[in-house]
């Protein structure tokens, strides 16, 4: 029901429709432009202006003009609500992008589960989004306006550099990801009745697990770079805090490389989620244990038990901690009130875990250590003690399937993306290359004809 025109507000009333309250045009008093009301049904009501001006001694003057824009307005709001469409009235299309991350912002969760997401996925959408800005050159264009066919195109302005896009991603993969948090906000405002149709984007190939995996280490650079990193621990003219600090991440890392945790595991590793392996022979249990991965420190959110060989990596970090061992107890062998504490933490504070500003800090002293002397300007980063411990694996021959469970992955992401030691290795050289000497015979003795596959297969049954 449109609200009474009576009042001092409204002057020069004229309806748009005969007898329909529900739209017509007006002027305030002391302005000569002409105003419109609409009364929307399920949405409110609209008071805007014409932008026609009028004359204050001629009531006629621009009135049929303020009509027509009223009128196109009230079409305009009625073929949307046929379709099953909201009115955008005074909104943009940027204008619904913090609407659409406060809803996100609900959804963060501490860990990763099930119709959540991290702060982290959240500060990348926020991210991505920006992007969808830069592409329209901070234009906060009407949504009824949106150019469909130039949207398509923002895979390729990505592509391409230019002074909206100066350093466009290294990888199609890049580009896929953003077009992820894109297209949910489109149907976002597809959902919210704001759009008719969702829009299409060019494809774009993934590049594969293999072409885009991480740099990884090969068993002589990672060896070069452990005793690099223990000298740069065991340093002699260390600060106490330093020293600890040191210590501390290079055992991170020795325990990275043997359990194929990931580095989030590893920092939200508590003395508590340790625990001795029973099934093993008591020589065995000198060696290995059990690390319950709780399901707030894994990616996705899925506890798992991970046998790990580490016993004395974590019997140095609780030394370094200070933290008595205590007598006639199982694995780790602390007291039960350092059980909640983190394995991790920060230097004389033991229940705050270690920051990541400090993993940072001396994973860039690492990196300037033996990034120029043994990585040949590959980009290492702290994944590489997982990756160097499931591509060693892999190497040893351990079977995948078992492999892929403990270290928290796919079968076919090990396949893809850990297999690289073994296509590269001398094993796989001798293997590609066996039976090669009837060819450097040929190679020797170059008068001899070759054979042809024919007289070879003669005495071999199909």
């Amino acid at each position: 029901m449109a609200r009474p025109s009576a009042g001092k507000w409204i002057q020069s009333k004229e309806l748009v429709l005969p007898g329909k309250e529900d739209c017509y045009v007006y002027k305030r008093p002391g302005s000569n432009t002409w105003q419109y009301f609409l009364a929307i049904p399920g949405e409110g009501e609209e008071r805007k202006s014409t932008k026609v001006k009028g004359d204050p001694d001629d009531p006629t003057v621009g009135l049929e003009a303020a009509k027509d824009v009223a009128l196109a307005r009230k079409l305009m709001v009625m073929s949307r609500q046929q379709s099953g469409l909201k009115t955008p009235r005074s909104k943009r299309l940027f204008d619904f992008i913090d609407d659409y991350l406060a809803e996100e912002q609900r959804r963060v969760s501490p860990f990763n589960r099930k119709g959540f997401i991290t702060a982290e996925t959240f500060r990348l959408k926020k991210h991505h989004l920006g992007l969808l800005k830069k592409f329209y050159r901070g234009k906060n264009i009407q949504i009824e306006k949106i150019d469909y066919p130039k949207l398509h195109d923002y895979p390729l302005w990505r592509l391409n550099p230019s002074d909206d896009n100066p350093s466009p991603p290294k990888t199609n993969h890049t580009i896929i990801t953003e077009l992820t948090t894109i297209r949910a906000y489109f149907k976002y405002l597809e959902v919210k009745g704001y759009l008719l149709k969702e829009p299409t984007f060019h494809k774009l190939q993934r590049e594969s697990l293999r072409n885009n995996r991480r740099d990884f280490l090969d068993p002589r650079e990672y060896k070069q770079t452990i005793n690099t990193v223990r000298a740069w621990a065991n340093s002699q003219s260390c600060t106490p805090s330093q020293t600890y600090n040191r210590g501390v991440l290079y055992n991170a890392i020795l325990i990275m490389a043997n359990s194929c945790l990931r580095v989030g595991e590893v920092r939200a590793l508590k003395w508590g989620d340790l625990d001795e392996n029973s099934n093993l022979s008591k020589e065995d249990q000198k060696v290995g244990h059990l690390i319950r991965i709780r399901k707030e420190g894994t990616k996705t959110g899925e506890p798992r038990t991970v046998q790990s060989p580490t016993k004395k990596y974590f019997d140095e970090v609780r030394k370094l901690a200070g933290i008595p061992k205590k007598a006639k107890s199982r694995f780790p062998h602390v007291p039960d009130e350092y059980k909640d504490q983190p394995v991790f933490s920060k230097f004389n504070h033991l229940e705050q875990p270690l920051g990541m500003g400090t993993w940072n800090r001396c994973w860039q002293e690492i990196k300037k250590l033996c990034g120029d002397r043994y990585w040949n300007g590959k980009n290492i980063t702290w994944y590489f003690a997982r990756h160097t411990g499931i591509s060693f694996a892999v190497m040893r021959g351990v079977p995948l399937m078992l492999l892929s469970r403990n270290a928290g992955t796919g079968l076919r992401y090990v396949e893809d993306v850990y297999y690289h030691h073994q296509s590269e290795s001398k094993e796989t050289w001798g293997s590609l290359n066996q039976n090669r000497t009837f060819y450097e015979r040929t190679r020797n003795h170059p008068d001899e004809p070759f054979i042809q596959i024919e007289e070879a297969m003669e005495d071999i049954e199909v």
